[in-house]
This record gives structure tokens, sequence and C-alpha cells, in this order.
């Protein structure tokens, strides 16, 4: 049995391993047991992991919604080590005879896309109004990520299997929001400074649990370019992005391509504190902020296959 103090290290697990029975705390730091619960219910990977919630709290409706989100057991705080065990002995038998087992990985699937996977499938849980846009923005990179390894300017720097694993890791940019609590994640309106600040920390946050996994996997060489992602996407050319305020080629390239496909998207979504732009709208915001938002050199090549970006716009809209 393996154990977890926060929800950075329970993701770090569940990216790599299916437990048979999860103990959740109601109030472990971070977000609220129940939005953690509800982040496991709708991840495909993990929705049939059985879930028991521990917790002091004897408030008869909090035990009720535990319940109607998909727990199958509540232990109360204090309890007997014997009788938890037994519980947990009783659960996994009851699971066992009704035959509800975690969906088992494909078996062509490397161990690298699993994780990659299972991390992009929490990460979709918790920013699901959002639509198609972790996959038009695996394609903007694909395409960006091409051309940059192509380009004079950025070949001397790429290895050849570069433009394949930030394409597939472009998914993996915000896991750290599974972290932020409901209440500012999915805000119906602009953020106030101080919510802002707690934003912000989706970056570090989500660095923080590919740290964990290289800890247990240091052989896996491309969690280090996840991290580079997850921690830098926020930067900006001009030195006034977060967390680190790096600036220009200090920001590392994949962590540059993936900021011009997500912001790029960004501004065509429709919000409910702001309508969505035109792509032609989009591309000319993007000219507008190359050299201060982003790598100038890199809008330039973005620009040029405009028509391949359209058509990802055109073939992957929000329905």
């Amino acid at each position: 049995m393996s154990g977890a103090c926060n929800y950075e290290e329970s993701i770090a697990q569940l990216s790599v391993n299916i437990p048979d029975l999860i103990l959740l705390d109601m109030n472990m730091p971070g977000i609220d047991g129940l939005e953690f619960l509800d982040i496991l219910r709708y991840t495909p990977r993990f929705k049939h992991i059985p879930v028991m919630m521990v917790s002091a709290d004897h408030d008869p409706e909090r035990i009720k919604e535990t319940f109607r989100r998909g727990a199958m057991d509540f232990i109360h705080k204090p309890y007997d080590p014997e009788e938890l065990d037994l519980r947990i002995q009783r659960t996994l038998n009851l699971i066992r005879q009704a035959a509800v087992r975690a969906v088992a990985p494909a078996e062509d699937l490397s161990s690298q896309q699993l994780m990659i996977q299972s991390l992009a499938d929490l990460a979709g849980t918790r920013d699901n109004e959002t639509g198609q846009h972790l996959l038009r923005m695996e394609k903007y990179v694909e395409i960006l990520a091409v051309q940059a390894f192509k380009s004079p300017r950025y070949r001397n720097d790429i290895e050849p299997l570069f433009a394949e694993t930030v394409t597939s890791l472009a998914r993996l940019h915000d896991i750290g929001k599974v972290s932020i609590p409901d209440h500012i994640l999915h805000k119906p309106g602009r953020l106030t400074p101080e919510e802002f600040e707690v934003m912000k920390t989706h970056t570090t946050k989500g660095a923080e649990t590919i740290v964990r996994l290289q800890e247990s996997f240091p052989a896996y060489h491309y969690l280090s370019t996840a991290r580079d992602i997850i921690l830098h996407h926020h930067e900006r050319w001009d030195g006034a992005g977060y967390p680190a305020g790096l600036s220009g080629n200090g920001i590392p390239l994949s962590a540059r391509i993936v900021a011009i496909a997500d912001v790029f998207d960004a501004i065509t979504m429709k919000r409910v504190y702001k309508p969505a732009q035109t792509i032609i709208e989009a591309f000319v915001l993007l000219n507008d902020e190359r050299g201060t938002h982003f790598d100038p050199d890199l809008v330039d090549l973005f620009l040029s296959v405009s028509r391949e970006i359209t058509e990802i716009h055109t073939q992957y809209r929000d329905s």
C-alpha cells in the first residue's frame, strides 16, 4: 500500500499505477476531498477505482454528498485499524464479485504514452470548458515544432525527436490546475489579483508533480521537457511573465512553442467574460506581440503556416 501527502503526489502515483482502492482524506492539503473525488470520477482511467472517504466530519449532508459523488464508503475519524481493514476487504470483495475493475491499459501503448495520457486525462477534468482545446493545441504545436526543426535559426539546438516529444507533452501544460480550487478555476468572470496569484501556482504545482515522477523514473528523460513546458509556458520573451520571469532564449524552446499555441487558441475561444475572436484577429494579435510576449522568430514561423493552422482551427472547432 502506498500513500501520498497531497494532490501532487497523488497525481504522480496515479499516472503510473492504478490502485485497487483509494482511501481519500476529506481534508488533505490543497483542493477539497470532494473536488478530488470528482476528478477521479470524471477521468476515464480512474472512474472505476473504489474510493473510501476518511473524515472527522459528522455532518449528515456532507456524508450523503460523499456517496452522491461516488464514494463506496465513509470512514469516521478516529477509526479502529482492524475495522478499517475489514471494511477495505469487504469493499474489495464486493468489487471482485461484481467484476467492476479499473480499465486495463491498452497493451500497444508504451509506458510513456500511458503516463502522458493519464496526466492529460486528469488535467482535462479540471478545464472542461475548453472543449477541443488540448487537441487543437497539440496539432498547432506539432506544426510549429516541425517548422522550428527545419529552420536554420533553431536546427542546431534541436534533437531529432524534439518535435515528436514536444507535441506529445503539450497536453500536459496545465496539469497543475488539478491543485486550483474550483471557486477560482471555474469562476464565471475575471479573477481578482489575489485569485490570480493562486491561479499562477498551477505552473509550479504542475512542475512539482513531474519532479516526483522524475524521482521514481530517472530514466524517463522526456519528463525534463514536460517540466520545462509546464513550469515556463507563461513566461514572456520580455521577461514580464511567470513564475520565474525568464526572458528571451532563457525560456526553454519547448515552452516558447507551447505558449504560442496556447495563447493563440485561447484568443479564439469564447469565455464567460469575453467573446471568441476570429482567427484573423488571433493572427494579428500574435504578430503584435512578437518580441514582447513571444519569441519573434517562432511567431514568424507560425504565421508562415497560417493556412494549415486555419484548417486545424476549422476542423476541430468547439461544438
